[in-house]
């Protein structure tokens, strides 16, 4: 199965490709495609987090407040899943909902560094420091609406379906030599088969004519 996947790559390169443009230009004639994807991407990671999440933290209070944040994820997720589901949705709740979780992941994260004094590193922190300006940029400017998001996904869109096709080609390429290099040496070896059968001679020792001398044939007369 694996070599059936790398030897048909480009396939799913290319499909890939023509789906990534589709969702592009759905997305700049449906906007709100957005709200599906932002429900979906919160009740996803909400669940995912859950067991995991709650396993690991040994902080009663951390507990109880990771999984309120996960529920209001989910909530969140699928008021938005039915937001996008009206025939006029709001064009500015996604902004106040992504950015109030966003400001929220910030806000928890430093409460649980600071206050209850669990662990970190660099990456966590300048992560959650991100998270927690661009909320409320997101909440308080227009930019995160779902035409701009759209513009943005199709020129992203656009430019990965033309990465992904050119190594597509090149993959396709690759296979076609690579057949035509086994064809090839099918016919050599036949070929050569053919050859090696016409000169391949008895391996019995041939039975030589035996001369008789004159004289012993004259003996024998005698005889």
């Amino acid at each position: 199965m694996k070599n059936f996947f790398k030897k048909y790559l480009f396939v799913f390169e290319w499909l890939g490709a023509a789906i990534l443009l589709a969702v592009g230009i759905f997305a700049m004639v449906k906007p709100e495609i957005f709200l599906y994807i932002a429900g979906f991407v919160l009740i996803i990671f909400g669940l995912l987090r859950l067991y995991p999440l709650l396993k690991t933290t040994k902080d009663r209070l951390m507990m109880s407040i990771y999984l309120v944040e996960i529920l209001l994820n989910v909530i969140i997720g699928v008021f938005l899943i039915i937001e996008g589901g009206k025939d006029d949705p709001s064009t500015t709740i996604l902004r106040y909902t992504i950015g109030g979780v966003l400001w929220l992941r910030g806000v928890i994260y430093f409460f649980a560094a600071v206050m209850r004094k669990e662990a970190t590193d660099h990456v966590k922190f300048w992560t959650h420091i991100a998270l927690f300006t661009l909320g409320p940029i997101i909440v308080f400017t227009d930019f995160f609406e779902q035409k701009n998001l759209a513009l943005i996904l199709l020129i992203l869109a656009i430019l990965s379906a033309v990465v992904i096709s050119f190594d597509g080609y090149k993959n396709y390429k690759n296979y076609r030599y690579e057949w035509l290099a086994k064809e090839e040496t099918k016919k050599v070896r036949k070929k050569k088969e053919e050859i090696d059968e016409e000169t391949i001679e008895d391996p019995r020792p041939r039975k030589e004519d035996v001369v008789i001398p004159e004289d012993e044939k004259g003996d024998d007369l005698r005889v």
